[in-house]
């Protein structure tokens, strides 16, 4: 017995096997679902892909060079594990991200606040936009001796030399990325008489979030260098008092063995936290077609 209760549609009961089945209904959620998994699985596979041709490309570039110049991976992750035992790994990895994380929300917070009022005020954008290209300009090495020599070699001072070289690339993207806001939309919102706090909050902060998230990006990779930077030439502890120290000693595969292992937790930080963070506010943006 079959009954047509749409007629794009037919649902068809049996009494022998009382399944219902549905024709023309328009597609399943299984048949929504299938190529984003495809794509991904696409996504995952080229990554993969990747990695491998690196690596390919490290090894056949170690069996050409000579191993005490350009080590293989196979031996530098065995000196990797070797540091890792050993315990060394952990504490100087400890000492590089207090001083990046501190560091880096410093300057994370001095580029929204000040890009921020830059690209709401016309006159604060007038007065400030020189001081932040001209920090933008100064190499960030010229900030660390400077402070240095201010402050002395502490812990203060490196802290405070790398959020000043991530300041100013987090608060251009931050001032860009207010002044890209709809206008229309404040517009709209001042005629139904929205409160200024409300207008920020729900016009002005979420179309800025890319920006931000941009900024961070941006902004961690100069940190995280500055920081290796600032450790090689001002601290006894850290990845890159770990970097200065075997390279005085000639010793690369310690050298690789360092600069693989915080490679590779930058990686993580990218993956793990901003792609996830990008993922889950920003999953309504289509891709771009061309």
């Amino acid at each position: 017995m079959s009954s047509k209760l749409h007629p794009h549609s037919e649902i068809t009961i049996s009494a022998a096997d009382p399944k219902i089945t549905e024709r023309g209904a328009g597609p399943s959620a299984n048949s929504l679902l299938r190529p984003m998994m495809s794509q991904r699985g696409r996504f995952i596979s080229l990554k993969i892909l990747g990695v491998i041709c690196l690596v390919g490309l490290w090894w056949i570039a170690s069996r050409i060079l000579p191993e005490d110049i350009f080590p293989g991976p196979l031996a530098v992750a065995q000196t990797l594990a070797g540091n890792f035992r050993s315990g060394v790994l952990l504490t100087h990895f400890s000492d590089t991200m207090r001083r990046i994380v501190f560091g880096f929300f410093l300057a994370l917070f001095g580029g929204i606040v000040f890009g921020t009022i830059m690209g709401l005020s016309q006159k604060m954008e007038a007065f400030l936009d020189t001081w932040v290209m001209v920090a933008l300009t100064i190499p960030s090495l010229c900030f660390l001796v400077v402070i240095y020599i201010v402050f002395g070699l502490n812990e203060f001072s490196t802290v405070v030399a790398v959020a000043i070289s991530g300041f100013p690339s987090i608060t251009i993207n931050v001032w860009q990325g207010v002044k890209n806001v709809d206008n229309k939309l404040l517009a709209m919102a001042r005629a139904f008489e929205i409160s200024r706090s409300r207008r920020f909050y729900q016009i002005v902060m979420p179309q800025i979030l890319p920006y931000i998230l941009a900024a961070s990006r941006y902004g961690l990779g100069i940190v995280w260098k500055i920081t290796v930077v600032a450790e090689l030439l001002g601290r006894n502890s850290g990845i890159g008092f770990e970097l200065h120290y075997w390279f005085q000693l000639f010793n690369m595969r310690q050298v690789f063995a360092w600069t693989l292992f915080f490679t590779l937790v930058m990686l993580f930080i990218e993956l793990a936290v901003f792609k996830q963070i990008e993922l889950r506010l920003f999953h309504w943006r289509p891709a771009t077609k061309f």
